[in-house]
């Protein structure tokens, strides 16, 4: 008399509306109890189950890290990873944090870091597109879900670097797709009605010079320029990364040439601010305020010149959607269009990957018109023929 073999682990019965699974695994005996009705539901479960015992008690033999609540990863990424960066992209960081750990704790449970799955991902990302952290109506677009994506894809790298678990979910979800803002590239003639729109604003004249001139990141690097990082002699600008512990973008100190004009703008500040007193003291910042007021002291840094630079784009009548950060844009485009080497270009500017920097050529009208300007050449000798 044939018996049927038995295709799951440990021992099932009846009990009660459900089923009760007995089994031992690595010495350790669980009991579990599944509501379900249906015995072939209830082995399948006693299956995958089994299946995360098992490597549960492979990771213990082998000292790994056991089971990790996902709130723990974050506020271990929030300690050891988010102030290893920049500021601006910490600011970027924490306001992706805030919905991660929402939905992740709050709506999720706080699962364990190794039970995430790619579906909990998608999830979030679904439950994200209503919720807005900045209070206001409407859904939040795809770049702001790529973003949030990118956070998580982040902090589940370090999961697997800290053998939390083995791979990472968010890898296995589909990147939200969204349109590049364009950047507004100044003309000659729009770039000397902004210079002209700061006079009488020489702090923020010079900002504007700096950021156009030499292309470097507005808030993280050239409002962190100190009098010693000019050389005024051989004409270069220091970006210093890594000095009592601010970071730059790049993570890496460079030189940058500056133009004749920043130059000489250069000398014209040194000369009115390099030896000013406040309270007794100079300042050590080459953007400082001058002034007292209430929520700063003269001489000490200036933190962000975002106002000033809006009033100033309104006086000169720029296009109402040119950002600071355009400027760098400007710049790039600009060197590149002159046929400047796009390795020293990248060097200058702080770019990580040359793919970055060549991928500023799409903004130069100059590249595209090479295409035609032989056949113009050969109009013109045939209308001298």
């Amino acid at each position: 008399m044939s018996t049927k073999r038995k295709t799951y682990p440990g021992s099932i019965d009846r009990h009660g509306n459900g089923y009760r699974w007995r089994v031992s695994v690595g010495g350790k005996r669980h009991t579990y109890r599944f509501r379900t009705t249906n015995q072939k539901e209830a082995e399948t479960l006693a299956r995958s189950t089994y299946a995360e015992f098992q490597k549960r008690a492979e990771r213990e033999q082998a000292g790994l890290p056991g089971q990790v609540a996902v709130s723990a990863l974050f506020d271990k990424f929030e300690r050891e990873v988010v102030p290893t960066l920049s500021d601006g992209t910490q600011r970027s960081y924490e306001d992706s944090l805030k919905p991660i750990k929402t939905y992740f704790v709050d709506e999720c449970g706080d699962p364990a870091v190794e039970k995430v799955r790619p579906g909990h991902i998608q999830g979030f990302l679904t439950w994200r597109r209503s919720r807005r952290v900045d209070g206001r109506e409407g859904n939040v677009g795809n770049r702001t879900l790529e973003k949030d994506r990118a956070v998580l894809h982040r902090i589940f790298n370090l999961a697997e670097r800290m053998e939390y678990r083995d791979g990472n979910p968010v890898g296995l979800t589909e990147r939200p797709k969204w349109d590049a803002r364009s950047p507004v590239i100044l003309s000659d003639e729009e770039y000397e009605q902004l210079i002209k729109a700061c006079d009488g604003r020489p702090m923020l004249q010079l900002y504007v010079l700096v950021l156009g001139e030499t292309g470097a990141r507005c808030k993280s690097e050239v409002m962190w320029i100190r009098w010693e990082d000019v050389d005024l002699e051989e004409g270069f600008l220091q970006i210093v990364t890594g000095r009592n512990g601010h970071r730059t973008k790049g993570g890496k100190s460079r030189w940058v040439p500056m133009t004749q004009r920043l130059r000489q703008a250069m000398r014209d500040h040194f000369a009115r601010y390099r030896f000013g007193q406040y309270d007794g003291q100079p300042s050590s910042w080459i953007f400082h305020h001058t002034i007292s007021r209430r929520h700063h002291k003269a001489g000490e840094r200036i933190r962000s010149l975002y106002d000033a630079f809006r009033t100033a784009t309104k006086r000169a009548k720029l296009p109402s959607d040119f950002v600071q950060h355009d400027l760098r844009h400007r710049r790039v485009t600009a060197w590149l269009a002159e046929g400047k080497n796009p390795v020293h270009v990248k060097e200058a500017v702080g770019h990580a990957d040359l793919r970055t920097t060549m991928a500023y050529t799409h903004l130069a009208r100059e590249h595209p018109r090479s295409l035609v300007e032989q056949e113009a050449k050969r109009e013109e000798l045939r209308d001298l023929a």
